[in-house]
C-alpha cells in the first residue's frame, strides 16, 4: 500500500455553528466514548476540542467536523469543513453525535426504571457516538470479521493515512472512488477488497444514503442492506442502529441485554424470551438504543 492520500479540496468551505442539546449531553463523555470503540477510536484525544473526520452524506467528498463545549448540557459549537452543503454537514455532525434528538424524557426513564435511572446519574450526558457515516459503517463491517477489533482499526487507519484527504487537521476514510482504485490492501485477502469495492458501488449508487435508509424503515433497512456483499443479519442490524441514528429499537445484542438483566436482579436467561424482554424494555421507550449503547459502555 503506497502513500497516495489525496490533497483536500480547494474549494472545500468551513461553517461554524452552535447546537443547544435538547436534555442532558456532555461532549467530555462522548470524547470518552470515542477512545473506547474501535471504529473511531483513531479520533480519540484526552482534552481541546473533538475532531471528526467523515464522507459526507452529500456529496461523498471528505467532512472534517470540530465539536467543542464550555460545560455539560452548555451549547455545542460544531465547525465544519467540506464540499458539500453546511446545512447537511451540520445535520450529518448532529447524527454523529447523537444531538439530532431530544433527551429532555430521560429523565421520564429514569423515573419509571430506577435501576437503569442510576446508571443515568452515574453517566450523565453520554449520548451514543455514531459511525460517521453508513459508508464507513459498511467498510467496517466488511473489514472487521474474523480479524478483530484491533487489526480492523489498524486497517482503517492505514486506509485513512495512505488513500485518504487531511482535511481540517484530520485524516479522512478513503472516498468511494479511491477505495475502488485500490486492488490491494494489505492485511485484508482479496475476497474482502472485492467486498469493500462492492460497498464503495452501492456508496455510489445511492444505495447507502442514510435518508434511503430511515424511508425504508427498521426491516426494509435491514434488508436492502443486506444485499451488499458480505454484509449479513448481524451488520445489517449494526448499521442501521449505530450508523443511521436510531434512538428507540432495542438491539438483538446478547451483551445489552444481559447487562439489563443483570441491573434488573434477573438471570440473563429470562430475557432471552421475546415477551419477558418487551415489557423489561418498554419503560425505556422512547430511549431503548441509547440506553442500550449506555449499559454496554458503563459494563465494558
Amino acid at each position: 500500500m503506497s502513500a497516495t492520500a489525496s490533497l483536500p479540496s480547494q474549494d472545500a468551505g468551513t461553517t461554524t455553528s452552535s447546537i443547544r442539546p435538547e436534555g442532558p449531553f456532555s461532549l467530555g463523555a462522548t470524547r470518552s466514548s470515542v477512545m473506547r470503540w474501535a471504529p473511531v477510536a483513531r479520533y480519540g484525544h484526552d482534552d481541546g476540542p473533538l475532531v471528526l473526520g467523515a464522507i459526507a452524506d452529500d456529496d461523498l467528498a471528505p467532512l472534517a467536523i470540530t465539536a467543542a463545549q464550555e460545560r455539560p448540557d452548555g451549547p455545542v459549537t460544531v465547525t465544519t469543513t467540506g464540499t458539500g452543503s453546511p446545512e447537511r454537514a451540520l445535520a450529518q455532525a448532529a447524527r454523529i453525535l447523537s444531538l439530532d434528538h431530544s433527551g429532555a424524557g430521560l429523565a421520564g426513564v429514569a423515573e419509571r426504571d430506577p435501576a437503569v435511572g442510576r446508571v443515568l446519574a452515574a453517566h450523565p450526558g453520554r449520548r451514543p457516538i455514531l459511525f460517521p457515516s453508513v459508508y464507513e459503517a459498511a467498510a467496517w463491517a466488511v473489514i472487521s470479521p474474523r480479524i478483530g477489533k484491533a487489526r480492523a482499526a489498524t486497517v482503517t487507519r492505514r486506509l485513512a493515512a495512505e488513500h485518504g484527504t487531511r482535511l481540517g487537521g484530520v485524516g479522512c476514510f478513503p472516498t468511494p472512488e479511491a477505495l475502488l482504485r485500490l486492488d490491494v490492501v494489505p492485511g485484508l485477502p482479496e475476497e474482502k477488497v472485492r467486498r469493500l469495492h462492492g460497498v464503495a458501488r452501492a456508496t455510489l449508487d445511492g444505495e447507502l444514503d442514510v435518508d434511503r435508509l430511515r424511508d425504508l424503515g427498521p426491516q426494509g433497512a435491514r434488508a436492502s442492506l443486506r444485499r451488499v456483499r458480505g454484509i449479513g443479519e448481524f451488520w445489517g442490524s449494526g448499521i442501521w442502529l449505530r450508523a443511521c441514528g436510531v434512538v428507540d429499537e432495542w438491539p438483538d445484542e446478547p451483551l445489552a441485554t444481559a447487562a439489563l438483566a443483570r441491573l434488573h436482579g434477573r438471570d440473563p436467561a429470562d430475557y432471552t424470551d421475546p415477551t419477558v424482554l418487551a415489557a423489561a424494555t418498554a419503560p425505556l421507550a422512547p430511549y431503548r438504543m441509547w440506553i442500550a449503547f449506555l449499559l454496554r459502555m458503563a459494563n465494558a
